[in-house]
């Protein structure tokens, strides 16, 4: 077992929990709860598959702007981010999403089964979204949280307007609630979670 690599990733999961349990927002409390229950022992680590994408350009500026926010938090991501596998939502493609999306999105997950722990029924992960970007209206069974890490992107719940959203705010989705996301000149780099219900992937509105 790779032990520093085991105590880097314990470290985000940690720094993930503390910087959530001081937040109150909707949808936080479930996450604390399900968090809590997952197995990050040194029986339930693996090692993930490191896999970069092109969004990750924007991941040293986006890990700075973090730092502002949550030094330890943006640290914990420096510490792991070469031992990341991040992936694509084999849907989300640029002749469904426009020229160039592809090149500016991925997640990796940190517990789940392409993460450090496997998890059971829940995902913990980190999001990329490169600027000028829109992550149109799409849907899934499991209930969502996002904790925006950088600054100026806007989101979207159940077809409403665009509101921007602080540094630091937690969003939710309820299950099946669909939901969008605008970045501006600015990238995007944020921790999201899904709670249950995990194996059904997202799908887009009009897909």
């Amino acid at each position: 077992m790779n032990q520093d690599l085991y105590d880097n990733a314990r470290r985000l999961v940690g720094a993930v929990t503390r910087g959530l349990s001081a937040r109150q927002g909707e949808g936080v409390a479930e996450v604390l709860e399900r968090l809590s229950e997952q197995d990050i022992g040194e029986a339930a680590f693996q090692e993930p598959a490191p896999k970069g994408l092109p969004v990750l350009v924007c991941l040293p500026q986006c890990i700075g702007e973090t730092m502002l926010l949550d030094p330890d938090l943006a640290a914990a991501i420096a510490a792991v981010e070469d031992a990341l596998q991040w992936r694509q939502s084999a849907s989300y493609t640029d002749h469904v999403l426009g020229a160039g999306f592809t090149a500016n999105y991925g997640w990796a997950e940190i517990i789940g089964p392409h993460g450090f722990f496997a998890g059971s029924d829940f995902l913990l992960g980190l999001l990329m979204l490169g600027p000028e970007r829109h992550y149109p209206d799409h849907y899934h069974p499991a209930p969502e949280l996002y904790w925006p890490l950088t600054s100026g992107s806007f989101w979207s719940r159940d077809g409403k307007s665009f509101d921007m959203k602080a540094q630091g705010a937690t969003i939710w989705h309820p299950a099946m609630a669909l939901h969008a996301t605008i970045t501006n000149d600015m990238p995007l780099l944020a921790a999201w979670c899904w709670t249950s219900a995990t194996a059904t992937p997202a799908k887009l509105k009009w897909a």
